[in-house]
């Protein structure tokens, strides 16, 4: 349990820093694109398993959870709304994403990915929620593993069923296909 949640922490910052890598980097080819998205990917899917294994955990970690009251960690949703519409301007500007980038696939109908522009609306949605999500996950692991408050565990679970369910199991596919050598010309 210990080293889950330890791990998880790490992954969280890992996620963050694969996102901000878009910003960071200069990306100016279709493999700088398809390499970042291969990244964020990587990272997303690490939290995904992250979550699978705190959900299996938890009677593990409610065994030796107190019941004592801690403050609730609340998201920073202006980070989040700045770095959708970063992450949305990025996307839109790129001539790498709007020349290069082939949407549709042998799956577009079934993944409802058909266009750029259905992939921008799913990458700014997820990843920022994501993002931002993964500072709360990553406190709250934190303050369990430090004082094993039932209150910073049932966050802990909301926000790692929130991340999973809600976000990462809704952003594969695109990041899939965006890290996808055959998506780019």
């Amino acid at each position: 349990m210990k080293n889950q949640l330890e791990k998880l922490q790490l992954d969280s910052v890992s996620y963050r820093e694969a996102v901000d890598n878009i910003f960071s980097l200069a990306i100016a080819k279709p493999m700088d694109w398809q390499q970042c998205f291969r990244e964020i990917l990587i990272c997303a899917t690490q939290l995904y398993l992250d979550y699978l294994l705190v959900i299996k955990n938890i009677p593990t970690m409610e065994a030796v959870s107190s019941k004592d009251d801690s403050c609730l960690i609340r998201a920073d949703t202006l980070r989040e709304k700045a770095l959708r519409e970063k992450l949305q301007q990025k996307l839109e500007s790129s001539t790498c994403w709007n020349h290069d980038f082939k949407p549709v696939n042998s799956f577009s109908d079934v993944t409802g990915l058909r266009s750029r522009r259905d992939y921008t609306e799913k990458l700014t949605l997820h990843l920022p929620e994501i993002y931002e999500e993964s500072f709360r996950v990553e406190a709250c692991a934190k303050d369990f593993l430090a004082s094993h408050d039932g209150s910073a565990l049932a966050q802990l679970v909301v926000g790692m069923q929130h991340l999973g369910r809600n976000h990462i199991g809704f952003v594969l596919q695109a990041l899939e296909w965006a890290a996808d050598e055959d998506s780019w010309e």
